[in-house]
């Protein structure tokens, strides 16, 4: 049996942690032992089974007595981080460690140090880029045993950095855990639109990379009747600032920001009608998935691995950055339905479902010696 510390930022709900959740979950229990590590307690945390340890950093432990560790351990110069990761990986025989994401550099020189080895799970594309160092970046291309790509995107990107041996493991969803508890029509009401309304539903945190300021020069372009939801994180920022009163003020009712939810969600995602992607550049969405197992036409930008999933009759991707493109783009799902196939769109949905995407991850490791 394999032992595995995955590290990652908290678990919580956006699409790197959401896959990195559905991995834990469906392991292969009699091949693999995972324990976890985050920077963060994430919702997920505590829907994990009772077999798999979670640690969280000395300075984030609720227990008083790790809290105080790290005091000493700060006052006597030893870092806390590189103790504790070598505490893990000793005390419970850890064979190699699994990093969820490229954004967490500062563990690669902890495990030259323990001789340990990295799989990098990789989501980024180059914008991401820009938050690491020149030094850290080479580090975890360099020096990772194994290196993964959600998308062929995201493969290309990282074979250009002189690894061509990097795996590809598409984004995946748990088709079991998208269920919708009220009718679309229902949720729609409540919302606050009317049955002739087309909406448009968007997930994601209001960001610039989220394309949250697209809004106020796309909505112009469509007729009043196209409205649109925006679910996911309210970002404290001057962007969403901008194009949340940009919005209201020039364009009153179009959009309905919900903020993030949980129970909620897959409810009003159903309620739309189509689902639209803004983003600047995204790897492989999972709200993309999300929406096509729902049967959602999608639309957007040329972003990233949203060309590598929509087909002629499952969406339509727009090559430029016009919202004038997007907009007829979305005209035509709204005006011709009969294009985009639903039982298709489902069906593409379902081959990127967990069990089979798990069983490669599965293969991934086994080939870690």
């Amino acid at each position: 049996m394999k032992k595995i510390l995955f590290i990652s930022h908290n678990l919580g709900r956006t699409g790197s942690e959401m896959l990195l959740w559905y991995s834990l979950m469906n392991l292969n229990r009699e091949k693999f032992l995972p324990l976890l590590f985050t920077k963060g307690k994430g919702v997920l945390i505590d829907t994990l089974p009772s077999e798999i340890r979670h640690f969280l950093p000395y300075r984030e432990n609720p227990k008083r007595s790790l809290r105080l560790l790290r005091s000493v351990l700060k006052k006597v110069k030893i870092d806390s981080l590189e103790y504790q990761l070598n505490y893990i990986t000793k005390k419970y025989k850890v064979d190699f460690w699994y990093v969820n994401t490229i954004v967490i550099p500062e563990v690669y020189p902890i495990a030259k140090k323990l001789g340990i080895k990295i799989i990098t799970h990789a989501h980024e594309l180059t914008f991401a880029y820009d938050f690491i160092g020149y030094k850290d970046l080479e580090t975890i291309i360099t020096s990772s045993a194994a290196l993964i790509g959600c998308s062929e995107a995201v493969c290309s990107k990282i074979s250009d950095m002189g690894r061509p041996d990097v795996k590809l493991l598409y984004g995946f969803i748990d088709l079991s855990k998208i269920i919708c508890t009220k009718t679309s029509a229902a949720v729609k009401a409540d919302t606050g639109f009317s049955k002739d309304d087309f909406v448009w539903a968007v997930s994601g945190k209001t960001t610039l990379i989220k394309g949250v300021d697209f809004l106020v020069s796309l909505l112009p372009e469509l007729p009043k009747n196209v409205k649109m939801i925006w679910i996911g994180g309210e970002e404290d920022t001057g962007v969403y600032y901008y194009a949340k009163k940009a919005v209201e003020n020039k364009l009153p009712g179009r959009v309905k920001f919900l903020g993030a939810q949980s129970e909620e969600y897959y409810n009003y995602l159903n309620s739309a009608d189509a689902f639209l992607l803004l983003s600047r550049e995204d790897s492989f969405p999972l709200v993309m998935l999300e929406a096509a197992a729902l049967g959602k036409p999608i639309v957007g930008f040329n972003s990233g691995g949203i060309k590598e999933f929509v087909k002629e009759d499952t969406g339509i991707v727009v090559d430029t950055w016009r919202t004038k493109d997007l907009a007829e783009a979305m005209m035509e799902v709204k005006d011709h339905p009969e294009r985009f196939n639903i039982d298709e769109i489902k069906r593409q949905a379902s081959l990127y479902e967990v069990k089979k995407q798990v069983s490669i991850l599965e293969d991934i490791l086994d080939n870690i010696n």
